[in-house]
């Protein structure tokens, strides 16, 4: 978004002015692969972007980019010899390693001579091979760009001429401007959860912005994966609005055709902070574990610590689980007001302390529900949860 690399994505963050929201991803239940995407040569997810996706159990990845005439000489350089190619790939999975995340889409939007393709595929081979030894759940995706012969012709569709690169790598993300009929095609050449149907919610060559659910809904039909390019337009486009609800319109058009993952560990603790301070203060380090689902009901107000419920006897799914066993539970839930706890969608939890429930009995935990009091608001301030 806007270059990469920006100041609120820093360490020390940024500072805003009131009521003036940085772009702020929270939908990381929905997603199973984060990206970090820039023009530089290689580009390096910011470590707090990569500590957040592994909290919530997601993959990052780095960039690995060359374009045009520059990006032409850099592969020539690359690709001059077998040696170079291991090297650069040696160096690209020493990064991935140091900086802790697990893999790299693979982007070469240039030609590249003829000779020098097995070479290419040999790089791709390569790299998808070592991250494996290095991060067994890495992923090396190739986009959609050079063909076989060396031409750069983006495909919209994997095809005979940029199967090769497929095979190579874990996956291939498909450029924008397909039509039904190239998704069809696609499915006669690979693994239907390795075709990712490219989307750009700028529109361009697909239907995107708030109508990016319309082109989810073909990639559901063919049981393809899809990657989702920029959704930062919510804040490139409205800067000045609140972007958490964006966030909210944005997403929820997509709920019904995206999987939200489960939890599958029941041992944690957060607050929901979005990286926004009362002050105005935004930092990735301090983003917390986010609830599953947010809405125009359930979200976080940037006035109050915590995550706010809106309506009074209601009942709001906090998370849920992959039928996790445990021998005993606690939990603790400290809110702004009274509230009740559902185990598993139903059953209320005795409280044994002012916020407090525990469980001294085996059994499988499927989700926990929040059931709110006559209040307006009750804004849940911390929420942890341990298991024996």
């Amino acid at each position: 978004m806007r270059g990469g690399y920006l100041e609120e994505e820093s360490t020390e963050g940024k500072k805003f002015e009131k009521d003036r929201y940085p772009y702020m991803f929270l939908n990381w239940w929905q997603i199973d692969i984060f990206n970090y995407f820039s023009h530089h040569f290689v580009t390096i997810p910011p470590e707090d972007y990569t500590r957040i996706a592994h909290k919530h159990g997601v993959l990052s990845l780095g960039t690995f980019i060359t374009e045009w005439i520059p990006g032409y000489d850099i592969c020539s350089k690359i690709l001059e010899n077998e040696g170079s190619v291991e090297k650069t790939v040696d160096c690209l999975v020493a990064v991935a390693r140091f900086f802790g995340f697990d893999g790299w889409l693979i982007n070469i939007e240039n030609k590249i001579d003829a000779g020098k393709i097995d070479l290419l595929i040999q790089f791709c081979s390569s790299l998808t091979e070592k991250s494996k030894k290095m991060n067994e759940n890495s992923k090396v995706i190739w986009y959609d760009s050079v063909l076989d012969n060396g031409k750069l012709h983006w495909q919209n569709e994997l095809n005979e001429m940029n199967r090769k690169f497929y095979d190579a790598c874990d996956a291939i993300y498909l450029n924008y401007n397909w039509k039904d009929k190239e998704l069809l095609r696609s499915a006669e050449f690979g693994v239907l959860d390795r075709i990712f149907v490219g989307i750009d919610v700028w529109a361009r060559g697909c239907v995107g912005e708030f109508h990016c659910d319309q082109s989810f809904a073909l990639a559901k039909l063919f049981h393809m994966s899809v990657a989702l390019f920029a959704p930062g337009w919510i804040y490139e486009k409205f800067p000045e609005e609140n972007q958490i609800c964006k966030g909210i319109h944005f997403w929820s058009k997509l709920l019904p055709h995206i999987r939200t993952r489960p939890l599958t560990s029941i041992n944690f603790g957060t607050n929901f902070c979005t990286g926004m301070d009362q002050n105005w203060h935004y930092r990735l380090s301090t983003v917390q574990l986010q609830p599953q689902i947010l809405s125009s009901f359930c979200h976080q107000v940037i006035d109050s610590t915590g995550l706010t419920l809106f309506g009074r006897n209601r009942k709001f799914l906090l998370f849920t689980f992959d039928s996790v066993n445990y021998s005993t539970l606690t939990i603790t839930c400290t809110t702004s007001n009274s509230i009740d706890l559902l185990l598993n969608r139903s059953e209320i939890m005795d409280k044994t302390g002012d916020s407090t429930w525990h469980i001294d009995k085996p059994g499988n935990l499927e989700s926990i529900s929040i059931l709110t009091s006559s209040n307006d608001e009750t804004v849940i301030e911390n929420f942890s949860i341990d298991s024996n």
